[in-house]
């Protein structure tokens, strides 16, 4: 990431990451777009480029109106807004609606677009002041499906609409005022390059791959207490197995397995009857997340540096080019995988929770009930889970089957919004699942008096039990899942190195 030591991004001249996206999402870092110079030269250049095209009786490809004639009135970005005013879904949090302007930023800022550099600041205040558009978590049937949702941040911009102000919903002529901020008028090319492209699929995923690759080390961290708990075979986890079936992310796993169990060469020692399928193969399965994380990753890097607004202006030789870019396939193709593989994860952690919970196996207490009175234990937590893992078998269907289209132009739609949206919505269920097994096991832990455990399963037991007690008996468990989740999403949990 580069930023200077006032905490200041500059968008126009780094490379931006994923988890640069995630840090201004977040509000670790300042976004800016430098001032002066030859980048913003080209900014300029650009913006100069569309007016003289204008002036000089062209017309500039829209994808949506068919054209943009010459001596077009002023409002008529606002009537391209207020013509996609039409989403009917609910909105963003504010963390997404963050993610989404910070990638919108990066993907204009490259210079290629035919925005003011005025325009690119004002929207790096909105996101620094946390003036944050309220923006549809929908899609529209055309080749990007941004338009409609887009149309909110682009809106936000000329004080039109709401916006999230620190959290309050306000309207954004309020919201502006407030921040000492003056809304624009955007031009209508303005407007377009705005709403068109990839932003949102590529802000959300940024935020999904962030938490898949955190599932992926709960999980994993998880499947090691799991082994304590049941007295598994380390073994099956030595690093020669990793050699002869070297995938990157199943040996990622492996490693954070024999880390979190303290692994040591017991050869000397008599071999142990086989453990589960669910521990001894978990590497495998865990991996495709770590894996997919990756490949995710590689995509909204690419997409990050990328142009995907429509039509193109090459500030340098004058030339306006109108062609694909603003097709989201790859996103949505890595994001499709990516929510497959958490699928997987819980499905895993499913197998987890029946493990732990079988006196036949696990040598515990059917359901972990405690001696102390309880009845059903943690019963009712395993319908839980079966019904989430229902549920992410849902959102794990593949997107692609989204064929609707609004006319020639929009022939091909876009899935990567829709993708993007299923993927944090499966991420959602799948740290559920993650809370409810940590707290199995915990009770685990208790009921084994914490004999067999290792630092992993120390350390997550302990963390966990600062805020919520054992089950001794029958009681309500949704406060104490949320109580984990809370610990998880805020990085109180210690899960171990994500290298």
């Amino acid at each position: 990431m580069a930023s200077d030591t006032t905490g200041l991004f500059d968008l126009s001249s780094s490379q931006v990451r994923p988890a640069d996206v995630v840090a201004l999402a977040d509000g670790r870092v300042r976004a800016m777009v430098m001032p002066e110079g030859e980048h913003r030269q080209r900014l300029e250049a650009g913006a100069r480029i569309v007016e003289q095209r204008l002036a000089a009786g062209d017309a500039l490809i829209d994808r949506l109106d068919r054209a943009v004639p010459p001596g077009a009135p002023p409002d008529d970005a606002d009537g391209l807004l207020l013509r996609h005013a039409t989403a009917t879904d609910g909105t963003l949090r504010d963390r997404e609606s963050a993610a989404v302007l910070a990638a919108r930023l990066a993907m204009l800022a490259r210079g290629y677009s035919g925005v003011r550099p005025e325009v690119l600041d004002l929207m790096c205040e909105l996101l620094n002041r946390r003036v944050l558009p309220r923006i549809p978590a929908t899609t529209s049937g055309s080749s990007d499906g941004g338009l409609i949702p887009m149309s909110y941040l682009a809106a936000a911009l000329m004080g039109r609409r709401e916006v999230s102000y620190h959290g309050r919903v306000v309207l954004a002529s309020e919201a502006l005022r407030a921040a000492r901020l003056q809304p624009v008028e955007l031009r209508p090319k303005e407007a377009l390059a705005i709403m068109s492209g990839t932003p949102m699929a590529t802000g959300l995923g940024c935020l999904a791959w962030e938490r898949g690759r955190r599932l992926a080390r709960f999980a994993t961290a998880l499947t090691a207490m799991a082994h304590d708990v049941v007295g598994g075979e380390p073994r099956h986890f030595d690093p020669r197995l990793d050699e002869l079936k070297p995938h990157r992310g199943a040996r990622t796993v492996a490693r954070w397995i024999r880390d979190d169990i303290a692994f040591e060469d017991r050869d000397a020692e008599p071999p142990r009857p086989t453990d589960p399928a669910v521990l001894r193969c978990s590497p495998q399965v865990l991996g495709l997340l770590v894996d997919a994380a990756h490949t995710t990753s590689r995509a909204l890097e690419v997409e990050l540096g990328s142009v995907s607004d429509g039509p193109v202006v090459d500030p340098e030789t004058g030339d306006v080019l109108v062609g694909g870019n603003s097709h989201g396939a790859y996103v949505a193709f890595a994001l499709d995988g990516l929510k497959s593989a958490v699928a997987a994860v819980v499905g895993l952690l499913e197998r987890v929770l029946a493990l732990v919970c079988d006196p036949d196996v696990s040598g515990l207490p059917r359901d972990l009930v405690a001696p102390e009175g309880g009845r059903h234990g943690f019963r009712p937590m395993r319908a839980t889970v079966a019904g989430l893992a229902a549920q992410e078998r849902k959102h794990a269907l593949p997107s692609t089957g989204f064929l609707t289209a609004i006319g020639p132009e929009h022939d091909l739609p876009c899935p990567a919004q829709l993708t993007a949206i299923d993927c944090l919505r499966s991420l959602s269920v799948a740290e559920s699942v993650a809370a409810i097994v940590a707290l199995a096991l915990c009770q685990a832990v208790d009921l084994r008096d914490g004999q067999g455990c290792h630092r992993r399963a120390s350390a997550m037991y302990g963390a966990v039990r600062q805020l919520v007690p054992m089950l001794t008996e029958d009681r309500a468990q949704d406060r104490d899942v949320v109580t984990v989740l809370e610990l998880f999403r805020a990085g109180l949990l210690p899960l171990g190195s994500l290298g």
